[in-house]
């Protein structure tokens, strides 16, 4: 980029909502091709009905129930889980950060405490639906296994652990790191 470039030195939110989708379309099209697949073809759909409405519940949990489901207070907790890992290739990670970056030198997740409320609360929204697909992929996971299907259940419940419990154990880990950052006025 040259100084005499027009080009701004922060990008829209379409912009940083265009570089955020590539992970998540990539992760939700690994993740949820195969649980569809599943439930076309194994899954009646009065079961799939009940999978939806338990799943769905997630949403409606307050965030004092999701404090108590959190797996620890401490970082490194989470760091001997290799959390920080996923952090670096989900939307909003490392990756999309430094192209965002690279692109536009002003780019910055956070600006100020008002940043900082922001993520704190998008972390507790995200946590939410991966816990509403940990439900629903645990669900169909035991479906297969009851009706005998075991590639099927130990496929899907891999790809709830890498799908929706590392990135739950993500949004906790963030809120953690979150809390320790120097308070500036």
């Amino acid at each position: 980029m040259s100084l005499n470039s027009t080009e701004p030195r922060e990008p829209s939110a379409a912009v940083v909502a265009a570089y955020n989708a590539v992970p998540n379309v990539v992760w939700s099209v690994l993740a949820f091709g195969p649980l569809v697949v599943a439930c076309a073809h194994y899954v009646e759909r009065p079961w799939l009905w009940v999978v939806v409405v338990v799943s769905l519940s997630a949403y409606a949990w307050p965030v004092a129930w999701l404090r108590r489901l959190q797996l620890s207070g401490r970082v490194a907790q989470y760091e001997r889980l290799g959390v920080p890992a996923v952090g670096r290739l989900a939307q909003q990670g490392a990756l999309v950060n430094r192209l965002l970056r690279r692109r536009y030198p002003g780019y910055r997740v956070l600006a100020g405490l008002q940043g900082v409320a922001r993520l704190v609360s998008a972390t507790y929204q995200q946590e939410r639906f991966h816990w509403a697909g940990l439900v629903g992929f645990g669900l169909v996971s035991g479906h297969e296994a009851a009706v005998g299907h075991w590639g099927w259940a130990l496929g899907l419940t891999g790809l709830n652990v890498g799908y929706n419990l590392y990135p739950i154990w993500l949004q906790q880990y963030l809120r953690i790191r979150l809390r320790h950052l120097p308070r500036r006025g």
